[in-house]
């Protein structure tokens, strides 16, 4: 996924004994002299390795690559596996969270599951929750502002590069906006989130699963199905369509930054004005009354935020990941999921339902030992360091990331010099070093890299 385990086109690592001495990348970037031996070959492989900026052996090897099938994850048996426990698990561990304050229990029993399973069977309001959300984060994606970059040249297209609209940021605004809105109008407070969350899991499961079944019958019924090995468990799996599209959005790369990183974001949220509402409530059954702050010269006063330090990390760990994932979005359509992964189980299933409701763990911990009334608690020195930790630590990965991204939209024209919030220094490395691979791309060797 972006920024985590991406795994870029064209690095092709196995290559690095044969790497030669380092040089800094100039203004032209073009490779027109890795194709000046190559007049026999044919204009689609030229044109390739021009776009690429690699040269024709190395797009050769691409091409070979796109559209050989390559058993992963254990074949056909290890993905059916996964198809089966990554549910089974995510289950689990919400049961665990919710009822065993985190202790993990025998799986085998069946007074756990018994006990469990109730409480997050899909509601009206669950599902109401998570597809209007869906559709909304469709319908801003295919209608806000923002600027159009192109992908990766797709080898089984013929070398065509695929546009994509990169209005992340503006539907972030619009969403901080509307829930800002929705929650202080009490049309729609924050805090259902996390007193539905378990149903709302179970949806986003469900809708995975029916969303990576769909996919796979529209993939063989019209034919757009590309790589197939022939065993159904593994091609639901990895995903029958490469580019799948619903008007100008397309599917893959929607699912990946739109829903997962916004939906953990608002889980948290709504994690913490819920710790924000108890305490308050506490201080008031116990007599206190609760600080208030005078903004603006006495236009707005609210109470004092209430909610623990640790839960506040939490929210601002994600917030600083979406926002990062909203503001370089333009990045994205070179990563490799964009560029090879087909959209199946394995990226539907865990953007829909995985990242948002199992990276929240430690956000839904907190906030059950809230509610038990055993808020988990540090020292001011303590907090202090993990939140400048947690800056320093972003600051370094946000840089690094963007160092790299940019640097291979150089490469091939199609860099975007963005104002968005925030753009940090160093950010983008001026005549970067790097290594020259046989296959033909750059490796970054300047900067953090």
């Amino acid at each position: 996924m972006f920024l985590q385990t991406e795994r870029f086109i064209g690095s092709n690592l196995r290559h690095r004994a044969t790497i030669p001495t380092k040089r800094k990348l100039s203004g032209d970037v073009s490779s027109s002299n890795s194709l000046s031996s190559t007049s026999s070959e044919s204009g689609s492989e030229v044109d390739l390795a021009l776009k690429t900026g690699g040269t024709v052996e190395g797009a050769k090897k691409d091409a070979a690559r796109d559209a050989k099938v390559m058993y992963e994850f254990g074949g056909p048996l290890g993905v059916s596996a996964l198809m089966v426990g990554f549910p089974i698990l995510m289950l689990y561990f919400y049961l665990c969270l919710a009822f065993h304050r985190g202790h993990l229990q025998n799986p085998l029993s069946p007074e756990f599951w018994e006990n469990g399973l109730p409480t997050i069977v899909p509601t009206y309001r669950a599902i109401m929750i998570y597809m209007i959300f869906n559709i909304f984060q469709w319908f801003t994606a295919a209608t806000l502002p923002g600027v159009k970059v192109l992908g990766l040249p797709v080898p089984s297209l013929g070398g065509k590069q695929l546009e994509y609209l990169c209005n992340g940021v503006a539907t972030w605004y619009v969403d901080l906006v509307l829930v800002a809105l929705l929650h202080f109008t009490e049309v729609f407070p924050i805090t259902n989130v996390i007193d539905e969350v378990g149903p709302i899991m179970s949806t986003a499961m469900i809708w995975g699963i029916i969303v990576t079944i769909g996919c796979y019958v529209v993939g063989r019924v019209t034919g757009r199905d590309h790589r197939m090995s022939g065993s159904i468990p593994y091609d639901l799996f990895m995903g029958a369509i490469l580019n799948p599209r619903i008007g100008n959005v397309d599917l893959k790369m929607w699912s990946e930054i739109r829903i997962p990183w916004k939906l953990l974001f608002f889980v948290s949220l709504s994690a913490a004005v819920k710790d924000h509402e108890i305490n308050i409530a506490r201080e008031l059954q116990a007599g206190i009354t609760p600080q208030v702050w005078s903004l603006f010269g006495g236009m707005i006063k609210m109470n004092a935020i209430k909610t623990s330090a640790p839960l506040l990390f939490m929210l601002l760990a994600h917030l600083l990941y979406v926002n990062a994932c909203m503001k370089g979005e333009e990045c994205i359509p070179t990563t490799w999921d964009i560029f090879y992964e087909k959209w199946g189980f394995m990226l539907i299933f865990w953007n829909f339902a995985g990242v948002p409701f199992s990276y929240c763990y430690s956000t839904l911990y907190l906030l059950n030992r809230s509610l038990a009334n055993e808020p988990i608690q540090h020292s001011k020195f303590y907090n202090t360091s993990l939140f400048v930790t947690l800056l320093l630590a972003y600051y370094v990965w946000d840089t690094a990331n963007s160092q790299k991204n940019r640097f291979r939209m150089q490469q091939r024209g199609t860099f975007v010099d963005r104002k968005t919030f925030p753009q940090l220094p160093w950010g983008t490395l001026k005549e970067p070093t790097y290594v020259q691979t046989k296959h033909g791309n750059k490796l970054l060797t300047g900067g953090h890299w």
